[in-house]
């Protein structure tokens, strides 16, 4: 049984969700797969501090988050600094290798690749090391010259990393990859019996359904201004609050017949198959599920970074609109309200977007890099034959 080692970093759910989504279609493929949070390798200090500070970065500073995220993709990658980023960890990376053999090595974050692309330069491993970018953009630290393989999801992500210098030969557009209960077989069963799914839950199928996502940072971050426009609204409302308690306990005070209020939930598939309409912050893994459930999409406030990129192509896409405060979001609702003929042409548009497989596709090929049945250019470069997966 070949062992693959999934990298992926507790800084947002998306990479989490898109490890766990690979996990799964790996062991389908009998592989003994372990996931394993980047962040938990860090010393317990820079842990601290680089959670605290990406937090209140995204929340307090978005503009500060999103010139601290320029300046890492403009990094020359031979510098010091970006030596001294690939070494952070890299201890307790080796020693988990070490523990673990793992066959193959593959990242949902950046920073884990460049650790393990680091082992791999130094001559210390001779694992095979491959990217799943789980954004409609690729950032500079996606770049090392000793990973072997880049999942990504459009030719304009493929773009973006061969102008950093990665080969177009290791690139591969495939899509990002969702959970099994977004699978094809288990999208169409939903939304094939979605007035019986609305039913299910309690709702009216003559009025509208939103679904709002979000925590302290996104769209529900100014109760006040919610708890006076849902009564009046006229529409119906599932609203996620996430881990964050105190907001789900207040927004509690709304819940109704029309109203339902969650902290976090297992169920997203069920309530983005119910839903109208989705607001939301735009991750990459969201806009890719919403994408698949043909689900419209308001994006609240993006941050400049990835996030910005997500919402350029969701909107370009025609599947997405987005706003940049939650007054500008009631008003596009009460306006789709009027005009439901608005969110049927974004549902529309995601019809012509491919969404399923990729997680099958990344499992199939992690699964040949680990039987060494394909290997890359950077690895037969650097190490001789029986050094490579056999």
């Amino acid at each position: 049984m070949r062992r693959v080692l999934l990298m992926t970093a507790s800084f947002g759910s998306g990479h989490n969700q898109a490890a766990y989504a690979v996990q799964e279609a790996l062991k389908e493929r009998d592989a003994q797969v372990e996931v394993v949070d980047y962040v938990s390798l860090l010393n317990p200090a820079l842990r601290s501090f680089a959670k605290f500070s990406l937090i209140q970065g995204v929340q307090k500073a978005p503009s500060l988050y999103g010139l601290f995220y320029k300046s890492m993709s403009r990094i020359d990658p031979d510098s010091a600094l970006q030596r001294y980023v690939n070494h952070l960890g890299i201890e307790r990376m080796q020693e988990y290798i070490q523990y673990y053999q793992p066959d193959a090595i593959a990242s949902t974050f950046p920073t884990p690749m460049g650790v393990v692309g680091e082992l791999r330069r130094t001559g210390q491993i001779g694992i095979p090391n491959i990217a799943i970018v789980t954004d409609y953009t690729a950032h500079r630290q996606w770049y090392h010259d000793h990973a072997d393989h880049f999942f990504v999801a459009t030719d304009e992500v493929k773009r973006d990393l061969v102008s950093y210098g990665v080969p177009d030969s290791a690139i591969e557009v495939v899509g990002i990859p969702l959970r099994r209960k977004f699978q094809a077989e288990n999208v169409m069963r939903l939304l094939s019996h979605r007035s019986q799914l609305v039913r299910e839950m309690g709702f009216r199928e003559d009025l509208p359904i939103v679904l709002l996502m979000g925590g302290g940072s996104g769209i529900l971050a100014d109760p006040p201004l919610w708890e006076s426009f849902i009564p009046e609204s006229g529409m119906q409302y599932i609203i996620i609050c996430g881990q964050n308690r105190r907001m789900e306990k207040r927004f509690s005070a709304l819940a109704s017949d029309r109203v339902h209020v969650y902290g976090f939930t297992s169920e997203i598939d069920r309530f983005m198959a119910a839903a109208d309409l989705i607001v939301s912050k735009p991750g990459g893994l969201t806009l890719t599920e919403a994408i698949t459930m043909r689900l419209p999409m308001l994006l609240f406030r993006p941050i400049p970074g990835q996030e910005e990129a997500n919402a350029r192509f969701a909107e370009k896409a025609g599947v997405a609109v987005c706003v940049r405060t939650a007054r500008e979001a009631q008003q596009f609702l009460l306006e789709v309200k009027q005009h439901p003929e608005i969110l049927e042409r974004m549902r529309m548009a995601s019809e012509h977007m491919p969404t399923c497989g990729a997680a099958a596709r990344i499992a199939e090929k992690i699964m040949l890099f680990a039987t060494g049945r394909q290997t890359s250019p950077a690895m037969r470069a650097a190490y001789p034959p029986e050094l490579l997966p056999t």
